[in-house]
This record gives structure tokens, sequence and C-alpha cells, in this order.
């Protein structure tokens, strides 16, 4: 009998303000690959064991307000992490977690973990005004490990941890950048910090490597060297840069490539040329030149840092150079510089990862908090599974995703893979595996004319983030949409202690974080309007895209609420465009209402020079007497449509990836 072990311990911080619920009955299943059910496992919520069947079933009570990280293990198979939250499960649904498939440690077989761009500087130390610093120049260690402390566990699990470190190091002032406009250098206890984390490499192949040219370098390999890190992808001249680190796993000698993919318009340029510093050059043939001096038996990692920030899909010349890299012999394709997740392709039964996004960085575009980490097992030289971990950069910190975050997550992913390659549930993570030919099963579903013609999300309907919605039967016109919040809940607030910096809050706007997490807004009386919303624009929408803003409302008092959109156009700075802006008005409501009720705003996005768009909120109380007001608001979304109306006698429609659905309004008899 084979025996597993699952411990459920608390993960983040203990909120002292909210209020435990009544607890969740949540079960769950544990298997191996082909299904099959490990038997005899225990849980363990605390110091709470609870025994398993021999079907492999474990059930707990989630009573707990914040995450819960479930740990399973069995001897012969690699441990699993998995973080849960009460948001993860909708209400009036059975709170079943996916099965957990459980993988076989075998001779040979390595699991191998990558992270995506990271970095300690900027808004770490230097925040928006009336935001918290999280980290102090007297103690970057310490308050740097309060950052990574709740993926430690997750990098800690693998043979052999990668992290993209995109910004050379220095606790000296480094006075001298190349001629560009973004350039950054984070502190030397970045490299001491990644080592913490349980990284063993770290790729310097990137733009920001020669930032300010030599004398980073100079600190940046020197604080390298005090730690046990590998590294590759820069040097002081091209030869070094692009010399492979060499790692032995289990007895195989690994080799890690990394490259940026273009020179930069500047001089000096980011590269390494000749004698002159920098990254290595993702050129094809240097590229062809590497992977083939490396030996024959040799497992080589490479990853271009490429493509076009916040771009959906990989560049061409992207994805021409990373499938280039794969014919050249290398093992697994690992791509980076987007800063938002892109999908993933098994090319000639390679892994091709083409964008992991951010996972230590400082930017607060919405979709730049979508994020994972990758899991890779390879048998020697062969793919035998890939696994994607939701992250949620949380207020710059990188947390396990949960609830709205991590189905957008998953979501997205799917939608922006290969159709070649199909992803399946294990827990709440992905598994990346080849369709062998055959297409990708959607999730079908009918609609039957009593349902609302609010937007739902497909969470509601039971439908995975993992397949594409098909909509077997609809009595009446429906269209499907991404939502561009993923957090109109407002359940991901305060977890992991993560400062919000979401919405605009204040003395008359909070997060509320009761029971029902949502957003409060407060009319003081005889006061003026209050303004509340997205604190920052979105860069990542549509054009022209038609759109809908939709939620639930409740009102003590008199009120009237503006729902408006910000532009930033496309020559703004980002302080221009969030005091002046242009703004118009997309739906309004008014009235009183102690009770919940829902709203729903379409409007079409920006046209044209359009660089960024928010969310604005405007309440003003229109009472006779001005005595003030509260307006409550939950399960905001904002969603961006991606097809059109579709009929019930439209034919051949294919199955679409999405966060939502709308029904169109019946018709008047």
């Amino acid at each position: 009998m084979k025996f597993a072990l699952v411990t459920l311990a608390l993960a983040g911080l203990e909120l002292s303000n909210i209020a435990v619920a009544s607890p969740v009955d949540v079960r769950g299943r544990i298997v191996d690959e082909a299904g099959v059910a490990i038997a005899g496992a225990i849980v363990a919520v605390g110091n709470v064991s609870h025994d398993v069947g021999a079907d492999g079933e474990f059930n707990f009570a989630l009573d707990s307000p914040t995450t819960i990280s479930l740990r399973v293990a069995a001897p012969g198979y690699y441990t699993f992490l998995h973080t849960l939250h009460r948001s993860d499960f909708v209400m009036g649904r059975p709170a079943v977690v996916p099965d957990i498939e459980l993988v076989e440690k075998k001779s040979g077989r390595t699991l191998m973990v990558f992270a995506g761009d990271a970095m300690l500087s900027r808004r770490y130390f230097e925040p928006r005004a009336g935001e918290p610093t999280l980290v102090r120049r007297a103690s970057v260690l310490g308050d740097g490990k309060q950052l990574l402390m709740h993926v430690q566990p997750y990098i800690e699990l693998a043979d052999v941890a990668s992290v993209n470190m995109e910004t050379q190091l220095s606790n000296e002032m480094l006075t001298n950048p190349v001629p560009k406009s973004v350039t950054f250098y984070s502190p030397l206890e970045l490299a001491e910090l990644l080592q913490w984390a349980g990284f063993d490499y770290v790729a310097l192949g990137n733009n920001h490597l020669y930032d300010y040219r030599d004398a980073g370098l100079r600190s940046t390999f020197d604080a390298l060297a005090a730690t046990e890190l590998a590294y590759s992808g820069a040097g002081f001249n091209e030869e070094q840069a692009r010399k492979p680190a060499s790692l032995v796993i289990d007895g195989r000698d690994h080799h890690f490539l990394s490259y940026v993919g273009w020179p930069g318009t500047f001089a000096p340029t980011q590269v390494a040329r000749g004698s002159k510093g920098g990254a290595a050059l993702g050129d094809s043939a240097f590229i062809t030149q590497d992977l083939g001096a490396l030996p024959a038996d040799a497992i080589s990692v490479l990853q271009l840092h490429a493509g076009l920030e916040y771009a959906e899909t990989p560049a061409l010349s992207e994805r021409t150079t990373l499938r280039q890299a794969i014919r050249d012999g290398a093992d697994i394709a690992i791509g980076h510089h987007p800063h938002v997740l892109q999908g993933f392709e098994i090319y000639r039964d390679r892994l091709i990862a083409y964008s992991l996004g951010n996972f230590l960085f400082d930017q607060y575009h919405y979709a730049t908090q979508l994020g994972m980490l990758l899991y890779v097992w390879m048998d020697g030289d062969e793919l035998h599974r890939a696994e994607a971990v939701p992250l949620h950069i949380n207020g710059y910190l990188p947390t396990p995703a949960t609830g709205l975050f991590r189905y957008a997550v998953l979501a997205r992913l799917a939608r922006l893979t290969d159709s070649s390659v199909c992803m399946r549930a294990s827990g709440f993570h992905a598994v990346v595996d080849s369709c062998d030919g055959k297409a990708r099963a959607p999730t079908a579903v009918t609609i039957d004319d009593s349902t609302s013609s609010a937007p739902m999300h497909l969470r509601s309907l039971g439908a995975s983030p993992l397949q594409a919605l098909k909509v077997e039967s609809a009595d009446r016109p429906y269209r499907l949409g991404l939502d561009l919040l993923n957090r109109g809940d407002f359940e991901y607030a305060r977890l992991y202690g993560a400062h919000d910096r979401t919405w605009i809050v204040g003395s008359n706007a909070s997060l509320r974080t009761g029971d029902n997490k949502l957003l409060e807004i407060r009319v003081p009386a005889g006061g003026q309007a209050v303004r509340s919303g997205m604190k920052v624009f979105e860069r990542v929408f549509t054009l022209s895209n038609p759109a809908t803003v939709s939620g639930r409302i409740k009102v003590d008092g008199d009120v009237r609420v503006r729902f408006m959109l910000q532009r930033r156009r496309a020559m703004d700075t980002l302080e221009d465009a969030l005091v002046g802006g242009p703004i118009r008005q997309i739906g309004m409501w008014q009235g009183s209402s102690t009770d919940w009720a829902d709203f729903s705003f379409d409007h079409n996005q920006p046209r044209v020079a359009t660089r960024a768009v928010r969310l604005l909120l405007e309440v003003e109380d229109v009472s006779p007497e001005k005595q003030g007001a509260t307006v409550s608001l939950d399960d905001l979304a904002w969603v961006e449509w991606r097809t059109p109306w579709i009929g019930p006698d439209d034919a051949n429609i294919d199955a679409e990836f999405a966060t939502h659905l709308m029904l169109h309004l019946k018709p008047n008899r």
C-alpha cells in the first residue's frame, strides 16, 4: 500500500478584523498521473489529522478567513503544495478540489521550476504617496524575505530553480547609465535573497543587465560570487556573456543559456560585442553555435528575453528564435520580457513557455499582476510533464493566486496556448500536455430563458478555466468576454498582509474585510461628491471593443453614482493623465437600496490615441437633507466582449475562452 501525507497549514497573516463565516466542507482526491487513487493519505489541518480512505479521498472543514496551504506528499512521489481560500468555491456548489495528481519519482527524473522577471528597486523603496514602504535600506534582506516567504515553499520543492534577474546589483550609487528611457539597479542583497528563496540559477540575458555599463556588471558579479547561484547571459565580453552555466543534477550535466533578443538603438548598446561587455545577444547564428558546442548528451535549457511588452501573443521573431533553438538541440525553451503571461507550445516534443510574466517586480499595470511558477519534470532530456502554478503579484508581493485571480491566470494561459497543447487541472494548478493530435474538448453548457441578463462569471456555471466554452443551447442571444479587473469580489484584499494598490481609498473610501469583503464609499453629511475607482490605469485592453461594467450595489441614503472612464492619451505622462486625463461618463445609478441591487452599463472602449484606461466612480448625496450616505459595491466586473451577440439560430459557432457570459435582454412581448 502507498501512503500519502497531506498537510494543511495557514499561509499568510491572520486578520483580526475578519470574522470566521460558516465552515466550508472541502473535498478532494489524491491520485497518480494515471488517475489511480493513492490510498492511506493523512490530511492534517494545523495539529488535527484526518484519515483518508482507500479511494484516496480527503475532506476537511475550511473555517479560516485567510488562505490554507495544502501540502501533499507520498513515499516515492514528488511533494506538492496547493493553496486554497474560501473564494475558490462558489456558493451553492460543492466545494470540490479537482483531483491532485502526484508525480512518481524515478531514476533520471528531474524537477525544475522557473519564475519570471525579478528586481528589487524603485517602488519597493520609494512607494507612491500613501502606500507603505516594503523594503528599507537598513534591512533589505529581512524585508525581502517577507516579500518571498509565501512562494519560497513552492520553489524549494524543485531539484533546480531558475529566475530571470532583470537588474544589476550595487549598494553604491551608479551614475553612468546607458542612454535609454528606463534604467534601475537593485541592492546587492537581492542575490542572497534569491538564493534564500530556493533559486539555484539566475538568467542575466535581458535588457537591464547593462543599464550602468561595466561598473554595474562588476558589482553584480561580485554579489553573485558571494552566493552559490549559477548564472549566464552577461559578461565583460562576448565570450563570457555567451558561456552557459553548468549544473550537475542527479549526476547529469545541465547547461543553462540566456540571451536578450535585441541590442538596443542607443550607444553603447546593451549587448556584448567582442571585448565590450553586456548581455548575450540572442542572434540565431549565436544560438546555433552555442547549442552546437554543448556535449551531445547534455541537457540544455535556453532562455530568451524578447518579444513585446504587455502583448498577449509572442512576437513572430521570438517564436521563430525559440523554435529554432529547439531544432538546434535545446531541451526546454523559456521566454520572458513582456511582463504578462503568454501561452505554451510543445514543439518537437519539447516545451516552449513564451512568457512567464512578472515574479518580483514593482509594476502596477493590472495585467502584470497575473503570474506563474512553472514546474517541469524531465526524464533525462525528454519532457515528462509541465505544471503551471498561478501567482498573484499582490501589491508587488508574489503570492499563490486564489479565487478570481487564479481563475483568470488559468483561463489566460489556456486561451493563449497553442491549440496542439491540452491543459487539465491538477488541484488548482494546470498540467500542460500534448493533445496527441486530438482536438481540445470544450465545456458545454445550456442556458435557459430564466437566466439573468447581467454578465455572469463562468464559475457560476461550473465551467473550467482550462476549457473553452461551448454554448449548446440558449433561448436568447449571448456573448462571451474577459474581465479586465479579476478582483471585483474583493476577496483577495489583505491576504498575505499585502497592501492593496488597486483602488482609490482614504478617509471616505475603504475596503471592508468582514465576512463579505467589499468596497465602501462614504459621503459625509453636507459633503461634496466622493471619487473612488481604479488607482492607476490598465494598459492591456482592446481599442473600440464593446465592454460592460457590472456589479452589485447597496446604499444607506439617497445617492447618484456616476461610472466613468478616464483615458491616458498616447503622449500623456502617468501623473498628467491621473490628474487631467479626459473623462467620460458611461453609466449612472441613482436611488436608495438597503438590499443588494444589480447594475450593468454597456459602452465601447476608446477608439484611438489611448495608451491606457481606468474605471472611476463618483458618489453624490442627492437627499434633500444632505445627511450623508454610504455605498457598498461588490462583484464588480469590467468585461471586454470577445464575441458579437450569438443568436439561437447561428450555426458553427466555435468554442471560446472567456470569463463571462451575458444574455441579451428578453424582447418585449
